[in-house]
């Protein structure tokens, strides 16, 4: 089925999180895009199912799980919250499933949070897999010629003074979830490594771009670098001098089942490289 160009949801664009608030496990995660805060009454409903019958409290005005489910890798430990939830038809069409961004219940490495998959029968909501990791707190729907819903999220990492983000495509199944990664950028700036660089998403949409009424990818990605011959003293090694920040424009195609970069955003990605 062609994705009709009709979409309803409000796209909120907002600044993106300093690196220091990244280093903190109870960080706030920015929810955007398709992604969203439900009601409570739905909050209520979907926490019931994640965290398990009297496994859920309210601390601070947030309906959360008083200790992290058993499938989490902090199981036992307090905590379990939902960021944001994505409602959609994922795994077949015409049904109805919800994927929800759930934190504080992973290590570091783990990202501090994973995703849950859940479905809407009559008999209300059910648990169909947990991705451990995965956070899909700004995330765009899209559908493809099926009739599925599939997903392109943003995701970020620090490490060693590195700032990672990226854009994946997510092909959710019953039984796991295909992540395909289609951009990942970097920024270097706490590192005290120069030659310092600083490259960034800023945005993403969906836009026919090719008038084949189907919705294409389109990022916004923002590259700011150190001037060659930039000299430093001894201490001021750690103090980065870029140049002033240019904009770009990504696009990537839509098949109605998978994206394609056009030749000038595959070319564009390789100088966007480390």
């Amino acid at each position: 089925m062609k994705n009709i160009l009709v979409r309803t949801t409000t796209l909120a664009v907002i600044t993106v999180l300093s690196l220091q608030t990244f280093n903190i496990k109870t960080l706030a995660q920015e929810v955007k895009k398709d992604s969203i805060v439900p009601s409570q009454k739905d909050v209520i409903a979907l926490m019931q199912n994640i965290c398990g019958a009297g496994n859920i409290t309210r601390e601070q005005g947030k309906i959360v799980c008083k200790k992290c489910p058993s499938f989490t890798g902090y199981s036992g430990d307090s905590g379990g919250s939902l960021t944001s939830v994505v409602y959609g038809s994922f795994t077949k069409a015409g049904i109805r499933e919800a994927l929800v961004d759930l934190g504080d219940c992973e290590p570091r490495v783990g990202n501090w949070g994973g995703s849950v998959l859940l479905r809407r029968t009559n008999k209300g909501w059910s648990r169909i897999l947990y991705e451990q990791g995965l956070r899909s707190h700004s995330c765009l729907k899209i559908s493809n010629k099926t009739g599925r819903d599939s997903l392109v999220c943003e995701g970020s990492y620090t490490g060693q003074g590195y700032f990672i983000t990226s854009l994946d495509h997510l092909e959710i199944g019953t039984t796991k979830i295909k992540n395909i990664n289609l951009l990942k950028v970097e920024s270097n700036t706490a590192t005290c490594r120069p030659p310092f660089y600083d490259v960034g998403i800023k945005d993403f949409t969906l836009r026919d771009t090719n008038q084949d009424k189907r919705f294409d990818l389109v990022i916004k990605v923002t590259e700011a670098r150190e001037p060659k011959g930039v000299t430093r003293s001894g201490d001021d090694q750690c103090e980065p001098r870029l140049s002033e920040s240019k904009l770009h424009e990504l696009t990537f195609l839509y098949n109605g089942q998978s994206f394609r970069a056009t030749p000038a955003t595959a070319k564009l990605i390789k100088q966007l490289e480390p």
